[in-house]
């Protein structure tokens, strides 16, 4: 089994110990591991594209009540990680429209799948941002 080390509090220990930083500070840092970042990916050779097209995002999205009933209309943005099987990870929204849209489009977007992210012929983790339009159809 592959050891994860974690670079950020080994560092942080050898700045204790040479009187940088004091040890009781080190309990209000929060590391991320080396491991964790390194292997998603802004930009690949080819991009990872929904299976069955943006319609298939649509097809899982559920148009909220509230957002219906009160005539919220516009784009949430989300982000999320494409891993190397095409799967959706850790979706987040970056701006909602409210009305519970944007919790509507990260549901939509849980269950699509994608094409993997290629770089240099491998399939690679990128970040993916996408715009989900709500309209209320009349």
């Amino acid at each position: 089994m592959k050891e994860k080390k974690n670079y950020g509090m080994i560092l942080l220990l050898m700045l204790a110990v040479s009187g940088q930083v004091q040890a009781d500070e080190i309990k209000n840092y929060s590391f991320v591991s080396v491991a964790d970042t390194a292997e998603v990916l802004t930009m690949a050779d080819v991009m990872p594209e929904i299976v069955g097209g943006l319609k298939e995002v649509y097809k899982n999205i559920k148009y909220p009540r509230a957002a219906s009933m009160n005539n919220v209309e516009g784009r949430v943005f989300v982000r999320f990680i494409v891993d190397e099987n095409g799967n959706v990870k850790k979706p987040e929204v970056l701006k909602d429209i409210g009305a519970g849209c944007g919790e509507a489009a990260i549901e939509g977007i849980k269950k699509v799948k994608f094409t993997p992210a290629t770089n240099g012929g491998q399939p690679v983790s990128v970040y993916y941002t996408l715009p989900i339009t709500f309209k209320i159809q009349e």
